[in-house]
C-alpha cells in the first residue's frame, strides 16, 4: 500500500480525533469578536478550496462573510476589508498567509492550522487545530480535516449544536468502502485522458477546486476547476474525447454530465444519491449519503482521492511526491 493510499484510508480515524480536539478548543475560545460584523476568511491553495463551503453556509445564515486569497489580504489596507478575520493554513507557515497576518494588526484574527506553534497561530488571537496525523505532500488528511474544522467553526459562530459532526468519520468510512469499486473500474479510462475539468455547484465548488489541484499535483495532469454556472458560459466548447470530467452536484450537474459524455469526455458524477439518480445516458454516477453543505465536501473528495491513487498506479506515477515545490511559499 502506498503512503498516499494509507493516508486516504486513515481519514475517518483522523476526522474523529480532530472533531474531538476542535470541540475542546471551541469550548475554551471566546468567539464573540468573530460573531458580528463582516467576517473575512483568507487562505491559499487547498485551504482556499476548503474555505468555500463555510463562507457559503455563513451567508445562507444571514452573515456577511467573504473569502479572499491570502495574497489579497497581504496588500496594504487589508485591515479595512472586514471586522474580523480567519486565516487558514495547514502548515501555518504559508508565506502569503503570514504576510496577511502582518496587515491585520488590531483586528481579531483566528488561525486554523495543524500546529499551535506555527508562525500564523503564534501571532493570532485564537487557534483551532486540525487532525493529529501528519499529511502527505499532496494533501489528503489535512484537506478533509480543514473542511471539518471550518464547518464546526461555522456552526459555533451561528450558535448551532456540534452534534452532527460526531458521526462524520463513520460516514466517511462508509463512503470510502463504497467508492473503492468505482475507483478501480474507472481508473483505466481516466488514465487515458490528457486533461481534466472539475465542475461543482454550490459548496461543491470547493470540491472542484481541490480535485483540479489533486490532478495537477498528484497526476501531473493539466486541470481546471469551475463553478457550474460559470462552466456553462463558454468553457464547454473545448470538450472532446481525451478530456476527463469530474462533476459535483445535483440535477443541473446531472444534465451537464450527460452532455459532457455525449461530447466524448470521460465523466464521473458525484453527489447526493437522490439528486444524481438516473440511468441510460452513459454517465458513471456515485451517490453519496445526505449531509450538510459543510460536511458534504468531505464525502465528495474521498472518491476522488481514491480514483487519483488508482490512476497514478495505472500510469506508473509515484503519487504524493512533489517535483517542483517552490521554496518561497513557506516561512521558517
Amino acid at each position: 500500500m502506498t503512503a498516499f493510499r494509507d493516508a486516504i484510508l486513515a481519514q475517518p480515524e483522523n476526522l474523529a480525533a480532530a472533531a474531538h480536539a476542535v470541540e475542546e478548543a471551541l469550548a475554551e475560545l471566546d468567539l464573540s469578536p468573530w460573531r458580528s460584523g463582516t467576517l473575512v476568511v483568507g487562505a491559499i491553495g487547498a485551504s482556499q478550496s476548503a474555505a468555500i463551503p463555510v463562507v457559503r453556509a455563513l451567508r445562507a445564515r444571514g452573515r456577511r462573510a467573504f473569502l479572499l486569497t491570502a495574497s489579497e489580504l497581504a496588500l496594504d489596507r487589508a485591515r479595512d476589508l472586514g471586522d474580523a478575520f480567519v486565516l487558514v493554513s495547514q502548515s501555518g507557515a504559508s508565506a502569503e498567509t503570514v504576510d496577511a497576518l502582518a496587515q491585520l494588526d488590531g483586528a481579531p484574527v483566528l488561525a486554523i492550522s495543524a500546529h499551535r506553534d506555527s508562525p500564523v497561530a503564534r501571532h493570532a488571537d485564537g487557534w483551532l487545530p486540525l487532525g493529529p496525523r501528519a499529511d502527505t505532500p499532496v494533501a489528503t488528511l489535512s484537506y478533509t480535516a480543514t473542511l471539518q474544522t471550518l464547518g464546526m467553526l461555522g456552526d459555533a459562530l451561528a450558535a448551532e449544536p456540534l452534534a452532527p459532526w460526531t458521526n462524520v468519520s463513520e460516514i466517511a468510512e462508509a463512503v470510502l468502502n463504497s467508492s473503492r469499486d468505482v475507483a478501480e473500474r474507472l481508473a483505466p479510462a481516466f488514465a487515458q485522458i490528457n486533461s481534466l475539468d472539475a465542475v461543482g455547484g454550490g459548496s461543491a465548488e470547493g470540491s472542484a477546486g481541490e480535485t483540479a489541484l489533486l490532478a495537477r499535483e498528484g497526476l501531473r495532469l493539466p486541470a481546471a476547476a469551475m463553478e457550474t454556472r460559470q462552466y456553462l458560459h463558454g468553457p464547454m466548447e473545448s470538450v472532446a474525447a481525451g478530456l476527463g470530467a469530474i462533476v459535483f452536484g445535483g440535477e443541473r450537474e446531472r444534465a451537464l454530465a450527460a452532455e459532457l459524455t455525449s461530447y466524448g469526455a470521460t465523466v464521473l458524477l458525484i453527489g447526493e444519491a437522490d439528486a444524481v439518480s438516473g440511468s441510460g445516458d452513459g454517465v458513471t454516477v456515485l451517490g453519496l449519503p445526505d449531509a450538510s453543505p459543510t460536511a458534504a465536501p468531505i464525502l465528495e473528495i474521498l472518491p476522488v482521492q481514491l480514483l487519483a491513487e488508482r490512476v497514478a498506479g495505472v500510469r506508473g506515477l509515484p503519487i504524493g511526491e512533489l517535483r517542483r515545490s517552490q521554496r518561497d511559499t513557506k516561512v521558517a
